[in-house]
């Protein structure tokens, strides 16, 4: 009871300190920094597309049928990601406020959001490394914006508008609670890893993945939402739909890092960032437990998450391993991503564009 009352006031003492000791750049800072991206969540908006506007490398001008059925009878896919990932980005945002306004105080889930929201940044890299071909019909930013069009044919707008916070955080926030109830119990047992939360958070939450993030992932590109052109590795195929096995654990890998983000200790603290922060020194008599702390470890970690599951199937494309893993173009509409040559070398049918 005692260990319990002192935390607590140390709880209030480092709110107390935060607010006493933040400077007034910090919080410009931040100010400045959502303005900038409240305008650039205007621009995107205001000049979203879908269908590739003529592309002269990326459109097909003699387009024939799309090679197979509809999935469900249902023709506009893209559209209902789009209309589904609208309103779970703004319930996410209402709901993680509803909670910071409830408490008087940032919600603990806000923190690993402002990850997610961050790390959709690096989306252009990951579809370039992973060949993600999408629906020409997905809202997406304009093709002329260059880094946003790394991406082989597009890149989908709604990852940069909140679409990437939600996404992870609630499947990692899934995968946690998963491995607590399912795994954890079992892996205490385990000597090595009983003093290790952590470590066993990360490998329970990947084994859990994978086989979900293979089913979501494979029920996508049934759909015709996306798929991929080249992989590396062994790829399933069920129908007409081919899986690189590779990209189960891909995601996977991510989303159990997000669910290590958000362990927290008995007192509801996060784990993780709160230890990071007090490893950095602080100047002064500053406090180590600062918002703007919490924010900046947390997009940290967030990033170097992504980037090195994604450094590594770069290595991969780079070094020219990957293999066509299609059958058929499944936009007739749109020309076939082929920098390798490897597409027209299998015999696909093109035409190609590098």
């Amino acid at each position: 009871m005692t260990n319990t009352v002192d935390s607590d006031q140390n709880i209030r003492a480092a709110a107390s300190d935060e607010a006493r000791f933040s400077p007034w750049p910090a919080r410009i800072g931040w100010g400045v920094f959502f303005a900038g991206y409240l305008v650039f969540a205007i621009v995107t908006i205001a000049t979203i597309q879908t269908g590739l506007h003529g592309h002269p490398t990326k459109t097909n001008p003699n387009p024939g049928p799309a090679p197979y059925p509809p999935f469900l009878g249902f023709d506009n896919w893209p559209l209902a990601v789009a209309l589904s990932s609208i309103p779970l980005a703004v319930g996410l945002i209402g709901v993680l406020g509803w909670l910071s306004w409830r408490q008087r105080k940032v919600h603990w889930a806000v923190i690993i959001a402002f990850a997610g929201l961050i790390t959709g940044a690096l989306d252009p890299l990951a579809n370039w490394a992973t060949f993600a071909i999408f629906d020409p019909r997905m809202l997406h930013f304009p093709l002329s914006w260059r880094y946003v069009n790394i991406s082989p044919n597009l890149e989908p707008a709604l990852a940069f508008l909140g679409g990437y916070a939600a996404y992870y955080l609630l499947n990692g926030l899934g995968f946690l609670k998963m491995h607590n109830r399912l795994l954890d119990p079992l892996m205490r047992r385990a000597g090595w890893l009983a003093p290790h939360r952590l470590v066993r958070v990360f490998i329970g939450a990947t084994i859990i993945a994978i086989p979900i993030n293979g089913m979501i992932q494979f029920s996508w590109m049934l759909a015709g939402i996306f798929f991929y052109t080249e992989a590396v590795g062994p790829v399933l195929q069920i129908g007409h739909v081919h899986f690189p096995l590779i990209m189960a654990v891909y995601d996977s890998v991510i989303f159990a890092m997000v669910a290590v983000m958000c362990v927290r200790d008995e007192d509801g603290e996060l784990v993780l960032i709160n230890r990071i922060a007090r490893w950095f020194p602080a100047r002064g008599c500053r406090p180590k437990l600062t918002l703007t702390r919490q924010l900046l470890i947390s997009m940290t970690v967030g990033l170097v998450s992504f980037a090195v599951p994604l450094a590594a199937l770069a290595g991969l494309r780079e070094a020219d391993l990957s293999r066509p893993s299609f059958d058929k173009n499944l936009y007739p509409e749109m020309n076939l991503y082929d920098p390798y040559g490897h597409l027209e070398d299998a015999g696909k049918k093109g035409p190609f564009y590098r």
